[in-house]
């Protein structure tokens, strides 16, 4: 009996220890900064690419309808899942032409939560890092 109860008090204990831990990584992960009801095709060049954990940059010069240039950062998820739907890390290089869909910022940023990317050569890649 008195086994159990120390059996039933350690796995309470650790219940709760791990609950509030996994919160912020929910939260981390989120998307709700990102307009996902609203994804948008835009088209640019690449100025700078970060393969790096805990997700995959890509920055962009997008024109604008007047003919701007305008800087555009475009967030994927990490290259692990990236890598697991067949992206690979040389395949996009600086200077290179995109087609991006994705998810603009709520707050008026020039930023994106990819959803898809497609090359010049017009072959598509999923950016959520599923097949």
């Amino acid at each position: 009996m008195k086994n159990r109860l120390i059996i039933a008090f350690l796995i309470v204990l650790i219940v709760l220890r791990a609950f509030p831990a996994s919160r912020p990584l929910f939260a981390h992960h989120s998307s709700s900064a990102y307009d996902m009801t609203h994804p948008v095709d835009m088209k640019g060049v690449v100025t700078n690419m970060e393969w790096s954990n805990p997700h995959v940059f890509i920055y962009m010069d997008i024109k604008d309808e007047s003919g701007n240039v305008e800087q555009w950062r475009v967030e994927g998820n990490s290259p692990n899942m990236l890598f697991r739907a067949g992206w690979k890390r040389e395949m996009i290089k600086v200077g290179d032409q995109l087609t991006v869909n994705g998810a603009p910022a709520k707050n008026g940023a020039k930023s994106l939560r990819l959803i898809s990317l497609t090359l010049a050569n017009g072959q598509k890649f999923d950016g959520q890092g599923f097949k």
